[in-house]
């Protein structure tokens, strides 16, 4: 299946050398004596691994459809409005060849294109620009099942442009999955190529029911396989995950996972994982169930000790690269402080008839003295037989400090009508007291301090299912990104919410909703608020890299 690609037409031509005098006799005028000139202000393009040619072909048209006496040149400069100018073809359409292992490659090439009519001895000029942007950049990954196997599929931007792959992985890898999808993993941290052996602005993580082609993927090398899960825990630890019931949660410190109650811990100069164990402090025996991964650290919830813990990431053995030399310690496992007049609730004892559903990335909160990346906070979701949720608000900077509460709001209200542990969740640093949950065709916004849910999406078809939410920039930064996107998409990544969407026909959507700062759907910026993006299969999961 060939990348659906809107507003882009190709045809074909020769280069030339040569140049080209810019008199200024030209005009911007769309149309001059009944003669059309139009060409698109820019051209995207995505960067291939090897040299490839792309062509430019501009709409001309005349009232006799003659074009005999028109003659033509394209000049290429150094920025957009830049003289003199090289003189690089004489066609009608303009074809070059990209080399990204070129000396002179670059990301932008700026083009102009003169037609000189011959008859009435005037020129038009039409400038472009060719932009090369990097795969799978900004781009949001869908995990689906086609062809009774899985596959990744893509949606990629680009200046206004939207690049859909449904086979992106069998396109880049020039094979396919043979397991089922199980899950994705995504981790939106910078890897250097001295440690992790490529760069990229984050690691993704995929998991299909063949442990053998899952693990973490490179997606600046054709998703090609850097490590197999079996490679991504050392041997004997490897006993201790059931991989079918696994939960990742990202930091700075790297990728924490759990399973089978107990949690595991890369960092960030390897994807190698080692267990985390618990400190003479903690006492009693524990089950970790869920975990999620703060900027410097990690809370996780407790099921055989009733409580929060905290999962110091700044402790253990250090460890780079692949192949680790010996067995190493991942670090310490801690009870929470209990702060008498600043917790609202003690993290160390929760009913124990409380059951957890799931850790969603909190609020990004205003507070004088402490680094952008120390204001971060998580959302602990959990419900009780009575019918009753709860959710913890837990803000990391406490974790490493004394002088701040770690349980910094404890909400009850009626648990929302088919919410349960397989309910799709999300939030973003923009949330104050605000989550995001789906159930049926339907996304509610709930605001926990009153219980109350309101719909702000809700799919036409009335059998469909939302299987997976996510919040685009879903991790903790060591800076304030709470507006990255905004130059670049056009709208915060904290505010732009994945759904993921089985209809009834068994075929997948994937819906990306853009918010404003109150919870609902945006109007329209560079992109629709609200895009359906087709051609998948049934979707597992999603992710945003």
């Amino acid at each position: 299946m060939k990348t659906i690609r809107y507003a882009l037409c190709i045809a074909a031509a020769t280069l030339c050398a040569g140049c080209y005098e810019d008199e200024g006799n030209y005009t911007y005028d769309d149309t001059l004596e009944d003669i059309s000139v139009s060409l698109d202000k820019a051209f995207n393009v995505r960067m291939d691994k090897e040299a490839f040619t792309y062509t430019i072909t501009p709409d001309i048209t005349t009232p006799d459809g003659d074009k005999s006496y028109l003659e033509y040149a394209w000049t290429q400069g150094s920025a957009p409005m830049s003289l003199p100018q090289d003189t690089i073809s004489r066609e009608e359409a303009l074809t070059v060849t990209i080399d990204p292992e070129s000396e002179d490659f670059s990301y932008n090439y700026y083009f102009r294109l003169y037609v000189k009519d011959n008859r009435r001895g005037i020129t038009v000029m039409r400038p472009t620009e060719l932009v090369i942007f990097k795969p799978f950049t900004d781009s949001w990954i869908v995990l689906h099942e086609t062809g009774g196997h899985a596959e990744l599929g893509s949606v990629e931007y680009a200046n206004g442009e939207i690049f859909i792959t449904p086979d992106a992985y069998t396109q880049e890898s020039g094979t396919s999955f043979t397991g089922r999808p199980v899950r994705l993993c995504s981790r939106q941290y910078n890897t250097q190529k001295y440690t992790w052996l490529y760069e990229a602005p984050s690691q993704l993580y995929v998991q299909t029911t063949d442990l053998s082609e899952s693990g973490l993927l490179n997606q600046v090398d054709g998703l090609s396989l850097m490590a197999d899960w079996n490679s991504l825990l050392p041997e004997h630890l490897l006993g201790l995950v059931d991989f079918d019931r696994m939960q990742c949660s990202a930091s700075q410190n790297g990728m924490t996972m759990c399973s089978n109650g107990h949690v595991f811990r890369a960092n960030n100069t390897s994807p190698v994982m080692f267990e985390m164990l618990p400190s003479v402090s903690l006492s009693g025996d524990y089950y970790i169930e869920q975990v999620a991964g703060g900027p410097h650290t990690a809370i996780a919830f407790d099921k055989l000790g009733h409580r929060f813990v905290h999962c110091n990431l700044q402790t253990g053995d250090s460890w780079s690269g692949y192949a680790p030399s010996a067995d190493m310690y991942g670090g310490e496992i801690v009870p929470i402080t209990y702060r008498s007049g600043l917790d609202v609730a003690d993290p160390n004892a929760i009913d124990p008839q409380e059951e957890i559903l799931k850790f969603v990335g909190g609020y990004h909160y205003e507070v004088s003295g402490i680094a952008p990346w120390q204001k971060y906070s998580t959302y602990a979701w959990t419900v009780s037989p009575d019918g009753q949720s709860h959710i913890y608000v837990m803000r990391y900077y406490s974790l490493t400090h004394s002088d701040v509460a770690t349980v910094s709001g404890r909400y009850d209200f009626p648990t929302p009508e088919g919410v349960d542990r397989q309910t799709p969740m999300a939030s973003g640093p923009t949330y104050s007291n605000l989550l995001f949950y789906a159930v049926g065709n339907k996304v509610y916004r709930l605001d926990f301090t009153s219980g109350n849910s309101t719909v702000i999406y809700q799919h036409e078809d009335a059998s469909a299912k939302i299987s997976a939410l996510l919040m685009a920039h879903n991790s903790v930064f060591q800076n304030d990104a709470d507006t990255n996107g905004a130059d670049t998409y056009g709208h915060p990544f904290s505010r732009t919410l994945g759904v993921a969407v089985n209809t009834g026909d068994g075929q997948g959507q994937l819906i990306v909703l853009q918010l404003n700062t109150a919870g609902n759907v945006d109007s329209d910026h560079t992109y629709p608020s609200t895009q359906v993006h087709t051609g998948f299969g049934p979707i597992t999961d999603i992710a945003f890299i």
